[in-house]
């Protein structure tokens, strides 16, 4: 943090710490294994509280679930630009961390159905910034060629949680009520504000070292940790750069974007004329991963609420226990790294365009799972339904996540804007 960097970075350990690429990405997996827990902590609770203590219809089951949706478009929309146009991530995962514990305190006194929805609302807020920023602040630090397996282990870290999230989340409220769950959420706000204010270095101020370093040899001797030497590929993407041995070159559409825009091209962020937004979205690269990673989150958002009631209607079987998250969590942390490996491997075998090809394999075996899950006449073959659902999910999620990647780091515009 700008505010209180200056103080801590008197202290020659911590200055190392904060200013190391690692650390931004071990932070931002934590963080988003923070903000994916306490969602997953309250999914399990919310039926039992809506229907046997608020006794309302299960339709509102729908309404809990797209308040969050609102809240998350309204955090997104309310971090990504701005984090551009004033340069800086951190100040805003800050807020996200301030809004956990404010959900947190709105969840711990909520006895009517209005306040679950106020919640949820904010909860949705500070996800929506947290999902932003956090995989953001990994695409400012490291080269494309790293991203894949990076953003997989940020994931690894999301799936950990929502694999154990709802398991916790029915144990504590067995024992403790709606008070236990909420009193975990503040206390996970309030851990990572501190970690925010003690740890976190900005982003884009690691990656402007970054570029600013003159030769990698200098850089190398600034810089003595492995993952700070890996993150200096991150220059191999510039244009005076892209002629040395080994480098690779973007993908093509990647590169036909950046011809057309002269304000990225340039690669002057201070006088960049940036690109209209609406323009931006119609480029190949941003366009297909947009649509890859809405189609995916909206497919895993609507599976949440339908499985339940699925379960119910056909197989006359309650998931009280969360088990069923459980299991579909446990899927998506056992098949992230590997995803995310064989990406990067793929990359460099056959180049940056064979990511939208993932995607494609993804969005069309997502269908067939789904399928799967419709037709079963069992629980068992409706979670195999679920697990291959999984792994097709993560075939759309993390190459557009790298590709975003890509984008930024061969560009060295700001994230976000892309």
């Amino acid at each position: 943090m700008p505010w209180c960097g200056n103080a801590l970075e008197r202290i020659p350990l911590l200055k190392r710490v904060r200013q190391s690429a690692s650390t931004v990405w071990a932070i931002s997996s934590l963080f988003l294994f923070i903000d994916t827990f306490i969602y997953s902590l309250t999914v399990a609770n919310l039926p039992d509280i809506l229907q046997s203590q608020m006794h309302v219809s299960q339709s509102s089951n729908g309404v809990i679930t797209t308040m969050f949706g609102i809240g998350g478009v309204i955090g997104a929309l309310a971090s990504g630009m701005p984090s551009d146009r004033f340069g800086f991530r951190w100040p805003f995962q800050l807020m996200a961390a301030i809004l956990y514990v404010v959900a947190g305190i709105v969840f711990y006194f909520s006895k009517h159905y209005y306040q679950l929805l106020l919640f949820r609302l904010i909860n949705g807020i500070a996800s929506g910034i947290a999902c932003t920023i956090l995989y953001t602040t990994v695409g400012d630090v490291y080269p494309a060629d790293l991203l894949g397996f990076k953003v997989a282990i940020v994931l690894f870290s999301n799936n950990i949680a929502y694999t154990i999230g709802p398991v916790c989340g029915q144990r504590l409220f067995d024992q403790y009520g709606v008070r236990g769950t909420a009193s975990i959420v503040i206390a996970f706000g309030v851990v990572e504000a501190v970690l925010l204010l003690t740890v976190g270095e900005e982003s884009l101020a690691i990656r402007r070292a970054l570029n600013a370093s003159k030769t990698p040899a200098e850089f190398l001797e600034q810089k003595s940790s492995t993952a700070t030497a890996a993150s200096l590929s991150l220059q191999s993407c510039s244009a005076d750069s892209i002629s040395h041995k080994g480098t690779r070159t973007p993908d093509r559409a990647t590169e036909a974007f950046v011809q057309r825009c002269p304000s990225i091209s340039s690669g002057d962020e201070g006088n960049a004329v940036r690109m209209p937004v609406w323009k931006l979205l119609t480029q190949l690269p941003v366009l297909v991963s947009t649509l890859s990673i809405f189609v995916a989150t909206c497919i895993q958002c609507t599976l949440e609420g339908l499985v339940p009631l699925h379960m119910i209607d056909h197989f006359n079987r309650s998931d009280s226990t969360g088990v069923t998250f459980v299991i579909f969590g446990l899927a998506l942390t056992i098949f992230v790294p590997l995803v995310g490996k064989a990406n990067d491997r793929l990359i460099e075998r056959f180049g940056d365009h064979v990511r939208y090809h993932v995607m494609l394999f993804g969005s069309l075996a997502t269908i067939a799972a789904i399928l799967i899950m419709a037709l079963a006449n069992s629980y068992a073959l409706m979670m195999t339904g679920y697990v291959v659902l999984a792994l097709t999910n993560l075939c759309m999620y993390v190459p557009a996540q790298s590709a975003y990647g890509e984008l930024i780091n061969c560009t060295e515009t700001n994230a976000m804007e892309a």
